[in-house]
Parts: structure tokens; C-alpha cells; sequence
């Protein structure tokens, strides 16, 4: 290890017990988002907001999104259906399927059971989810 690398080390952030469990949807509601990490990047001639959590939704109403950040969502139980508006096309993902959302990008969410994704953002965290919050090592209690 380089002698300069040593005097600039940064100890990791690891969350504890983040798992699907602890993310109940809100109140007549079928679909949520729970931000759990948010860093500035400071490697990037362009710092951004980097922010990752978790993607819940279950057979309702579609969900609209209209993107002006990028997001990438790994699909990790269930199915989630993606409407991409530019093309007509419904991507039907399932667990290992990958997809990502360009700035500008304008899609409906929907599912006919469940689905559960982990995604990552290039946005500031909008409101932590209140059940995932402490859950940092260190600080969990679990």
C-alpha cells in the first residue's frame, strides 16, 4: 500500500438488517422508495449526490416516473413491470434482472403480485426511511 493512500483512508459505512422487512408501504399507497445511504462524490469532476435504498411495490395503480437524475434498480424478488413511454414497450423484470433510467427517461411502474428492487440514484436523499435509520454499524442495536 502506498504511503500516501494510508494517511487518507476512510473506514467503510455498513448498514445493518436492511432488508425488505423493515419497509412497510405508507398508507393507501402501493409503491415506495427507502433512501438508507447518501454520500456528496468527491472523485468526479462533477460532484453529485449518490444515493442508493430500496424499491417496494405491489399489485395496484401504475406509478409514473419522470426522470431528471440517473438510477439503476436490480430486481431482487417478485416482478416489477416497467412501461418505457419512449419505446410503448413493458419490461417485465424478475430477480437478476438489471435496468437503467437515463435523465429524462419517463416510465410506469406496475406489478400484478410484488416486487422488491435495490437501486442507486444520482440524487440527495428525499426523506430517510424512518425504520432504516440508525441502522449504520456501529449504531445498530440489533
Amino acid at each position: 500500500m502506498s504511503p500516501n493512500l494510508s494517511s487518507n483512508l476512510v473506514p467503510l459505512t455498513i448498514i445493518k438488517g436492511a432488508g425488505h422487512e423493515f419497509i412497510p408501504l405508507p398508507q393507501g399507497q402501493n409503491a415506495t422508495t427507502a433512501d438508507f445511504h447518501s454520500v456528496r462524490t468527491k472523485t468526479t469532476e462533477s460532484p453529485a449526490h449518490f444515493t442508493s435504498g430500496f424499491y417496494k411495490i405491489e399489485a395496484g395503480p401504475q406509478r409514473p416516473a419522470h426522470y431528471n437524475f440517473e438510477e439503476t434498480k436490480y430486481v431482487l424478488s417478485g416482478q416489477i413491470d416497467i412501461l418505457d413511454e419512449a419505446t410503448g414497450i413493458t419490461h417485465h423484470l424478475v430477480p437478476g434482472d438489471f435496468a437503467f433510467f437515463h435523465v429524462g427517461s419517463k416510465v410506469k411502474f406496475s406489478t400484478k403480485s410484488q416486487g422488491f428492487a435495490f437501486y442507486a440514484v444520482t440524487r440527495p436523499v428525499r426523506a430517510p426511511h424512518p425504520n432504516l435509520e440508525g441502522r449504520e454499524e456501529g449504531k445498530a442495536r440489533l
